[in-house]
């Protein structure tokens, strides 16, 4: 098996992996409204931005009927509270193995308010609870096959594919692309996408929240998981 194909399976399914960092959005102050002079314009009066949401990595564990997050450097807890529509990410992660005693790693789309941190979307989940190791290079997207017969790579313009049926391609790429929600790779002989959605794959251990479809030069699509780096 290729290098990079048997590197993803085997890291993902390692006992000890190295910590991660959980990378939490900071809360951007509200502007006191006391402090406006009376005379001010009132269209220079305004509100900070609200934070975006962004990856949160950490162990998720469930006590008692409530949802924490541990982050892979830090000691301490925060609380989850999902934000999602229906509740569809801890729903999901229920489904997904997440119970009391049995936890999984996992890379959330949040915001962080204090001890809070306010869930709206997955990145990605593994039924391994231990912290996934950095990646070793600028990698943006990463991919694997349904059945693991496929994995790619993609970050600072290099995409790089490899099969258990075909020789390993590297390529070069101008951009991802975004077209209403769904991300695209175009390079010389293959073409990468990635869209919204929850995404599991066949040995169940991996949950991510991308639909990845890679399309050879010449070939038919090949159906994946995606999750960004």
């Amino acid at each position: 098996m290729k290098i990079l194909l048997s590197a993803l399976v085997a890291g993902l399914s390692m006992a000890a992996l190295p910590a991660l960092a959980a990378e939490l959005a900071p809360i951007a102050p509200m502007v006191p409204t006391t402090s406006v002079v009376p005379t001010t314009p009132m269209a220079q009066i305004s509100a900070a931005a609200p934070a975006q949401p962004k990856i949160a990595r950490g162990l998720l564990l469930l006590h008692e009927g409530r949802v924490f997050m541990a982050p892979c450097r830090d000691r301490s807890y925060v609380n989850v509270e999902d934000v999602s529509e229906g509740g569809a990410v801890l729903a999901a992660l229920r489904d997904f193995g997440l119970a009391p005693g049995y936890n999984l790693y996992v890379e959330l789309m949040g915001v962080q308010e204090g001890g809070l941190l306010r869930v709206s979307g997955l990145n990605f989940a593994h039924a391994t609870a231990r912290c996934l190791g950095e990646a070793e290079n600028e990698e943006d997207w990463r991919a694997l096959g349904l059945q693991a017969e496929w994995a790619a790579a993609a970050g600072a313009g290099a995409l790089r594919v490899e099969r258990a049926d075909a020789s390993e391609l590297r390529t070069t790429y101008d951009a991802v692309k975004d077209d209403k929600g769904t991300r695209s790779i175009e390079a010389e002989g293959v073409a990468l996408s990635f869209t919204p959605g929850l995404c599991r794959t066949a040995d169940g251990k991996m949950l991510t929240g991308w639909h990845a479809t890679l399309v050879p030069a010449g070939g038919g699509a090949l159906e994946g998981c995606g999750w960004e780096r």
